[in-house]
């Protein structure tokens, strides 16, 4: 689990990268020299994520894929998984493409690891 948020956190512009239970504790944080820590933004992230997925439902819809709330200096992401999210914040909006590639390799990694994805 470790790795693959290295990996992410990696990626140009992370400076965090975390996997927090639904209920927004952390379970692993990996991050960079003088970024806050995840469980300043877990929390309230969590509730972020759930005034999303009720919208969705309102909207009629599945589910959620991302949100992402934008700041002047920055931007951070949550990305639901069963029973998790995963959190990334940004050093900008910039980054949010080649950001968004790693999270297309990383999320399948993520999936296995917690016994959701396939074998």
């Amino acid at each position: 689990m470790e790795e693959i948020l290295k990996e992410l956190q990696a990626t140009k512009g992370v400076r965090v990268a975390a996997l927090l239970s639904e209920d927004g504790f952390v379970v692993e944080e990996v991050k960079e020299m003088g970024a806050p820590e995840a469980s300043l933004l877990s929390a309230r992230a969590a509730t972020a994520l759930g005034t999303a997925k009720a919208l969705a439902q309102t909207l009629g819809q599945e589910g959620v894929e991302e949100v992402m709330v934008e700041y002047p200096e920055g931007a951070l992401l949550l990305v639901p998984l069963s029973g998790y999210h995963l959190l990334l914040l940004l050093d900008s909006v910039r980054s949010l493409g080649r950001v968004r590639l790693a999270l297309k390799r990383a999320v399948p990694k993520l999936e296995v690891h917690l016994g959701q994805g396939p074998q």
